[in-house]
């Protein structure tokens, strides 16, 4: 019998939300322009990105205990970015610190997410959508949209806010266009209105399927035990290849890089050596680089067993960050006078962020509007016992390109 293939699936989406706040215009504190560097470059990008992620997986944990976490750190950095390019005095100063920027000035920080924004404007598994959504009769300021539209490959477009309805119905319109029609309804009408000026939206579809998939006949039921100690019996996906793959004693753990077809992209799992190791790990992993452990992987023989797993997540991010140190954009004295050409006050009043991911035997699909061969053993005279990689507790995982760029992460705690 013909058994159908379920589509695996990974949608993520990042955006985020500026109203204009009724408050006295004040004036802006000057901007710095030192720049922190001069000639950013793919790995310093992939580095600071690391940190941010590092960061905000943590508030995320904590916001969300107990919960299956998935996020797209480089969707929710590339819509706060686009912000930034708006920004001035403290306010851009904060974000600045609290993204994790390669500089403090502006031009340098568009071009280097128009680096990796550029490398796959054209990729056929990951696609990358910035938007603009501003409120009819308030021009964007020209420096803005030039940055916006030449480095974030992003178009603005006119809307009347103040026909909510219709407005929030555009916007999931576009949503829903770019995300393969994973997300709908995004936007509700009462969150917009008359005093709403501008939306920025980041959208990112990831489909990949791995260079060297997992027989499904080989995926049967087998035991994952929880991070609340309990043990289920979950579809357990089976491969034996060769994989890049690393000890880890310093974090008593073990990594193993999952490549996908055709693409310099990888699913990276960290998996604790213990049932109950992932608190400890995750502890470890604050002062360990995300590139050390990439460093780390040696192709050897590994048999595989990850469960086909999916988790859903959705979450509001303003208190994340303010307690990242970047609260000045919530408020009434947030400097966003380089965005439009009229004095308008902006603030920023929600930032959304929704991800979703399905990992099967085939690959891994992903959506963002924030989606094998068994080797046989020749006749050696000595074959070593292939290294047993197990994933039936708690671990992480991250969907990063060659330079270690973080596009998702997450961490699965039940199945």
């Amino acid at each position: 019998m013909h058994k159908r293939t379920e589509i695996n699936a990974c949608w993520l989406l990042s955006l985020l939300f500026l109203t204009l706040s009724q408050v006295p215009c004040v004036v802006p504190v000057q901007a710095t322009s030192d720049v922190t560097m001069t000639q950013p470059t793919e790995t310093e990008f992939s580095r600071r990105l690391a940190i941010f992620s590092l960061n905000v997986y943590q508030k995320l944990s904590l916001l969300k205990p107990g919960q299956n976490v998935v996020f797209s750190p480089f969707s929710i950095q590339t819509c706060a970015a686009m912000a930034r390019m708006g920004a001035d005095g403290e306010t851009a100063a904060e974000l600045d610190r609290g993204l994790g920027l390669v500089s403090s000035d502006a031009a340098k920080i568009a071009q280097s997410f128009h680096q990796v924004l550029a490398a796959y404007e054209n990729s056929p598994i990951l696609h990358i959508a910035n938007k603009v959504f501003v409120m009819e009769g308030y021009p964007l300021r020209e420096e803005f949209n030039q940055l916006l539209t030449k480095d974030f490959l992003s178009a603005a477009q006119s809307i009347n806010f103040a026909q909510s309805a219709e407005a929030a119905g555009t916007i999931n319109a576009w949503v829903e266009q770019r995300t393969n029609n994973l997300i709908k309804d995004l936007m509700p009408a009462s969150a917009l209105d008359a005093n709403s000026r501008l939306v920025l939206v980041n959208a990112i579809h990831f489909k990949g399927t791995w260079e060297h998939k997992f027989p499904q006949h080989a995926t049967q039921q087998e035991l994952f035990h929880s991070s609340e100690g309990q043990s289920t019996k979950v579809p357990m996906m089976n491969l034996k290849q060769k994989f890049r793959y690393a000890e880890l004693p310093e974090l008593d753990a073990a990594a193993l890089e999952l490549p996908y077809a055709n693409s310099d992209l990888s699913m990276l799992i960290v998996l604790p050596n213990s049932r109950t190791g992932l608190p400890a790990l995750e502890e470890k992993l604050r002062g360990t680089p995300l590139s050390v452990i990439t460093q780390s992987l040696q192709t050897t023989e590994v048999v595989v067993k990850l469960p086909k797993f999916k988790a859903e997540f959705q979450v509001e991010l303003s208190e994340v960050f303010q307690q990242l140190g970047m609260s000045k954009l919530f408020g009434d004295s947030a400097e966003f006078n380089k965005m439009l050409q009229s004095p308008e006050q902006l603030k920023v009043s929600v930032i959304i962020h929704k991800a979703f991911i399905d990992v099967n035997e085939e690959g891994t699909e992903a959506a963002a509007a924030t989606g094998i061969a068994v080797m046989m053993c020749s006749m050696a005279m000595f074959q070593p016992q292939p290294i047993r990689f197990y994933a039936d507790h708690p671990f992480n995982y991250y969907i990063i390109n060659k330079d270690s760029t973080i596009l998702f992460a997450g961490k699965q705690l039940t199945i």
